[in-house]
């Protein structure tokens, strides 16, 4: 039984990670074109040799990208060098480049997990669960029709009935295992298993109160848990009260915005450009916190998504300046 569980949680690991990557706003055209590289920097390594190893001309197809990236990846390795690198989409048939390298001094810190030990799920049937439904969404994608979230009283369904099926066995499971989830990623080292409950949140109801525990969350140590965590947190907005510890919410995601990955720099522009049109008096937070790295990115960013949330933010701090704080942003950009 232990060998069957750790499969599928295995196998839940790889469906998350394409499923992150499958976004509109981060995911890569198979029929695109090269078009750059989105390169901020490194101390340990010169745009000039990151160039050199990818070996990569504009008009490339995404096979010899992909082909690049995996260069790329080995020369790291070979120097005992990390990094976050991504194939991503633009306007049209555009893709990109992202590479940050891993472990310059300015990197932001990671929260310390509480008292790390193995936490083990109440039963596996949410598991596999989530299991099912993740076969379910890749055969869709597969297929070419793939289902689309839809959220329902601040429950996560989907644009197919199978799926809904399966939703419903997951509510059932997982309302009982709030707790549990919600003390599976303080604590749990393995973050394969803080990803997985991260997820099955989505069905364990209590909104208000999950999103506030989920928030040291955004900080933690792995892109995909922080990643998952944030997919909640954005489709958890319109369910939040007055009362919710918004500026918290700009204090995490601020924090997210310097931290060295595509999806972490997307990520949070848009969850504070979201926060800022559901709370319009936070601008001021927001600009004190943020407006040099919204600045930075809107310079040397090549992405078409990174500039039109920066500018968004640029017409909203302008108005701040003379005092007006009533603009909100247009989200029409934002992946749905």
């Amino acid at each position: 039984m232990a060998v069957k569980w750790k499969s599928t949680l295995a196998k839940i690991c790889i469906s998350l990670t394409l499923l992150v990557s499958a976004l509109p706003a981060f995911s890569s055209n198979e029929n695109g074109a090269y078009a750059g590289l989105e390169f901020f920097g490194s101390q340990q390594m010169s745009r000039e040799e990151v160039e050199r190893f990818l070996g990569v001309r504009n008009g490339a197809s995404y096979k010899s990208v992909a082909s690049a990236v995996e260069r790329l990846k080995r020369a790291l390795k070979a120097r005992n060098m990390e990094a976050n690198i991504q194939i991503v989409s633009g306007d049209g048939s555009d893709i990109y480049i992202s590479v940050d390298i891993l472990g310059d001094e300015n990197e932001m810190p990671s929260r310390i997990l509480q008292d790390p030990h193995q936490v083990n799920f109440r039963s596996e049937e949410p598991v596999q669960l989530l299991g099912k439904l993740h076969e379910r969404l890749d055969f869709l994608e597969a297929q070419g029709r793939p289902a689309n979230e839809e959220m329902r009283d601040g429950v996560k369904y989907y644009s197919d009935e199978p799926c809904n099926q399966l939703v419903k066995e997951l509510i059932r499971h997982c309302e009982p295992m709030r707790e549990e989830l919600l003390y599976l990623i303080d604590h749990d080292p393995n973050a394969v298993r803080r990803n997985c409950a991260a997820e099955l949140l989505s069905w364990s109801g209590e909104i208000p109160d999950t999103a506030r525990r989920l928030l040291p969350a955004v900080d933690d140590v792995d892109l995909c848990v922080r990643t998952t965590v944030t997919r909640y947190l954005f489709k958890s907005l319109p369910f939040l009260p007055d009362d919710f510890p918004y500026a918290d919410m700009v204090d995490v995601y601020s924090r997210d915005l310097a931290r060295p990955s595509h999806d972490d720099r997307s990520k949070s522009l848009y969850m504070l450009l979201a926060l800022l049109k559901k709370r319009p008096e936070l601008v001021r937070q927001v600009r004190s916190l943020d407006d040099k790295r919204i600045q930075q990115l809107k310079n040397r960013s090549l992405l078409p998504s990174i500039k039109l949330a920066c500018a968004q933010f640029d017409r909203i701090f302008t108005r701040a300046n003379v005092g007006l704080t009533d603009v909100k942003p247009n989200l029409d950009f934002l992946p749905p």
